[in-house]
């Protein structure tokens, strides 16, 4: 039997929630982050990105070193978003 993550629950809302085509900036950050941050929350680091840099085209836009200035970034999630 597979034992449930503290987030699996929020994952598999956001994923319902992307399904239907209508999600919050942040949380489209979440699903992005996902992919590379696979077995934490990742919510805390979306809003985190969002407040240093203001919008997702705008962390797209980011150097690899601003990236990995924000609390929560290492250098593979600041990989992934360069």
């Amino acid at each position: 039997m597979k034992v449930m993550g503290e987030h699996d629950g929020h994952r598999k809302r956001i994923l319902q929630k992307l399904d239907s085509g209508v999600l919050l900036e942040h949380e489209l950050l979440e699903v992005l982050l996902f992919n590379a941050i696979p077995r934490r929350n990742t919510n805390d680091i979306a809003h985190r990105l969002l407040a240093k840099f203001g919008s997702i085209l705008d962390i797209f836009n980011a150097s690899f070193a601003e990236l990995k200035r924000v609390d929560g970034v290492g250098e593979s999630v600041a990989s992934y978003l360069f």
